[in-house]
């Protein structure tokens, strides 16, 4: 059992004193440590089951931490910066990043009919 595994159940172990079976719960921050053991391990090669069953931890919990969260794949945050006024003419300049994109050079206008068109 490597050390990530154990830490797991230690700190299970600590927060689910005298709670067995269905009592059990784990906190955002232990949940996200399983999640995190259980991608190092799929890369090597384990199945969701083996690793669930190396964290004492059911599979289908598991798999319900591991699964994204539908609110955050929907909404993406916006960050309104105030406008600069390019010299010379410019105009509208497009910045794409690995995950990312940004616009500048929009009035507020131009700004809502992009994200319509966007939607």
């Amino acid at each position: 059992m490597d050390q990530d595994v154990r830490a797991f159940r230690a700190a299970a172990a600590r927060e689910n004193v005298g709670r067995v079976g269905l009592q059990r719960r784990y906190s955002p921050a232990l949940r996200a440590q399983a999640v995190r053991a259980w991608r190092v391990r799929r890369r090597a090669g384990e199945r969701l089951r083996e690793v669930a069953v190396a964290l004492g931890v059911a599979r289908w919990s598991l798999h319900r931490w591991a699964r994204p969260s539908p609110t955050r794949a929907r909404f993406h945050p916006v960050q309104v910066a105030p406008a600069v006024v390019p010299s010379g003419g410019a105009g509208l300049v497009v910045v794409l990043g690995a995950e990312t994109a940004r616009v500048e050079g929009l009035d507020v206008e131009s700004a809502a009919r992009l994200l319509a068109l966007l939607r």
